[in-house]
């Protein structure tokens, strides 16, 4: 979406029960959302809102919705896990705290060792689990991915959300997330590269968005740089030990090995993989990973709904030019409010 002119803004907070809008909160206050990539739940809402008296905070579900120009842009689902109700000003209203809906597998956990046998697909047994949650729509990309052997690896107690990003992570999809129309999101880790740019900002950027603050803060870490990277899975059900290394070679980057000598990482020791070519898969993240979480950038604009988990980007211009991951966004939902997007470099590109 484009940022030109001046955009007619508005919000709405519709109330969700089995996804059917029955009601409005109103606000009364400043709101917010953050993406954070790294945290379980990703998205986080905070805001101070009067609610409907026949809301029920553990089931139905809050939608903020912004609107730009008469576009309506839903910004995610959140159930609201903390309220506290205050009286101000002759208002009664309720600040409000609430998590996207990572939180159903969250708080879910298995009451006996769940059992996956050898042969089943990944993606066929982490739809099922999202499923036992109560999460009933999911895009999922499909993974040939099966079980080696029987699985039953998992305690009693144990969070669903650890279980699924487990098996995730397994066959180098990314940890759980829910994209803005309230759907569980089940894809591959992509290389943060060139080819999947999803958004452009720049000064007077006609083609995306333009930074409203021209300037930004960096910061460089060189403290841990590697580029040989070992990746060893041993697993009493399988006959051998499986090893991927992956190596930055890659004459165009600062941290390779042909312009750094060999500097090896320690091993990082894996309890189950998929299979030999997910391991090597594993390994090249953690290469691909390496050349990206060097330099922490920030920098802000106008409000931009179109954001989602990860996402890649390009900064154009004479500040910061470059790709960048999106480990982290948070969006002031008010009129004339910012948009913060922390931003990894790519180094390699």
């Amino acid at each position: 979406m484009e940022n030109k002119g001046v955009r007619d803004f508005s919000l709405r907070y519709d109330i969700l029960r089995g996804q059917i809008k029955y009601a409005e909160a109103r606000a009364v206050g400043p709101a917010a959302i953050s993406m954070d990539i790294r945290r379980k739940i990703k998205q986080v809402f905070t805001g101070d809102l009067v609610l409907p008296n026949q809301m029920e905070r553990l089931s139905d579900r809050l939608r903020p919705v912004l609107i730009l120009n008469g576009v309506e842009y839903p910004l995610g689902q959140f159930l609201l896990t903390t309220t506290r109700q205050i009286r101000e000003g002759g208002r009664c209203f309720y600040r409000c705290e609430g998590y996207d809906l990572c939180f159903l597998a969250q708080r879910t956990r298995v009451e006996k060792r769940p059992f996956f046998p050898a042969g089943e697909r990944y993606t066929d047994r982490i739809q099922a689990l999202l499923q036992q949650c109560g999460i009933q729509s999911a895009i999922v990309e499909d993974s040939d991915e099966i079980f080696a052997t029987d699985r039953e690896d998992w305690e009693i107690g144990t969070t669903v959300l650890d279980i699924v990003n487990n098996l995730l992570d397994e066959i180098n999809y990314q940890s759980l997330w829910f994209d803005a129309a309230g759907n569980a999101r089940i894809g591959p880790v992509w290389e943060p590269s060139v080819n999947h740019i999803r958004h452009r900002y720049g000064p007077g950027q006609e083609n995306g968005y333009a930074l409203v603050k021209e300037a930004y803060e960096r910061e460089d870490d060189l403290f841990n740089v590697c580029n040989v990277f070992v990746v060893q899975c041993e697993n009493p059900d399988r006959k051998e030990m499986m090893q991927a290394v992956s190596v930055n070679d890659d004459p165009a980057s600062a941290l390779s090995v042909l312009r750094q000598g060999r500097v090896m990482a320690p091993p990082v020791k894996l309890d189950n993989i998929a299979s030999q070519s997910a391991l090597q898969r594993y390994a090249d993240l953690l290469r691909w990973r390496s050349m990206a979480a060097q330099e922490i950038t920030v920098i802000h604009t106008a409000l931009n709904p179109v954001h989602q988990c990860g996402d890649i980007l390009a900064l154009e211009g004479d500040l910061a030019p470059g790709v960048y991951e999106e480990t982290g966004w948070a969006m002031e939902l008010a009129p004339g409010g910012l948009m913060e997007h922390t931003l990894r470099r790519i180094l390699y590109r």
